[in-house]
């Protein structure tokens, strides 16, 4: 298991003892921001000059979404542990859920969201293969799966429930279904430029369609390539100031992306 580290429990951690309010709305606070998506389109052209498959915009942001967490390890922390006895969990692994929609009997678009291991060790390539990976997946050969199926399937709905939310009361299980403090949402898919919502992970990093926008460049309305970005975070973890240049951070490594971080 990967190591982590406790920090000693606040008095507002001790008072939000209830598993329902873990991640109230009136905790998380929502930042957003349209920016260019030119380098994020150029570094996916020149996987196609090279003969390869463009990697996704979904692999491109989970990427940099860790390249976010580096740089700042104080966004990946979590607020764990049984009722009573809550604390900062610090992460120092960087393995990033993300929703992947699955086509259910009786549930269709229903989400799972699988774990893409050891992001900081691989490239924008490997990661879109774990995604095509997740996304046709099955109980033969995803146990992870297979063990929500399960849930689903078989557990009745309160005890369900309990064994869902263990994670929040351990760490390493936290750690072993949850990856890091982070999950990626994408919308895109369904045309929707943002949905603001809350998720049960103490960051969530969104992004809606890339298309052709109005942005003021040099000081003249033009139509460019555009990219909402969309961070939602625990704000018992952090201020908005760290969190919003934490935000800007991530917005940077979007739109002046350096094509050697995504090899």
């Amino acid at each position: 298991m990967e190591k982590i580290d406790a920090i000693v429990p606040t008095l507002a951690n001790l008072n939000s003892w209830a598993m329902d309010d873990i991640l109230t709305p009136a905790h998380m606070v929502s930042m957003t921001a349209l920016v260019s998506a030119k380098k994020i389109d150029q570094i996916r052209d020149s996987f196609k000059q090279q003969g390869l498959a463009a990697p996704s915009y979904t692999a491109i942001i989970i990427k940099a979404v860790y390249l976010t967490l580096k740089k700042n390890p104080e966004l990946n922390r979590a607020i764990l542990g049984p009722p009573f006895f809550r604390r900062i969990i610090q992460f120092h692994n960087y393995d990033i859920n993300v929703a992947v929609e699955k086509n259910i009997e009786n549930i269709p678009g229903q989400a799972y969201a699988p774990t893409i291991k050891n992001v900081d060790k691989k490239n924008v390539i490997e990661i879109s293969k774990d995604l095509r990976f997740f996304a046709n997946c099955d109980e033969k050969n995803d146990n992870n799966f297979k063990l929500f199926m399960r849930l689903l399937k078989f557990i009745p709905g309160p005890f369900s429930k309990w064994l869902i939310n263990l994670p929040y009361w351990i760490p390493s299980l936290w750690v072993k279904h949850k990856g890091c403090a982070c999950w990626v949402n994408s919308p895109a898919r369904a045309g929707a430029d943002l949905v603001f919502t809350t998720w049960p992970w103490p960051v969530t990093f969104s992004f809606g369609i890339v298309k052709k926008r109005p942005m003021v460049i040099d000081d003249q309305v033009r139509a460019e390539e555009t990219i909402p970005l969309l961070m939602v975070f625990d704000r018992r973890l952090m201020g908005g100031g760290p969190a919003g240049r934490i935000f800007a951070d991530f917005k940077q490594i979007i739109e002046e992306s350096d094509p050697k971080l995504f090899e």
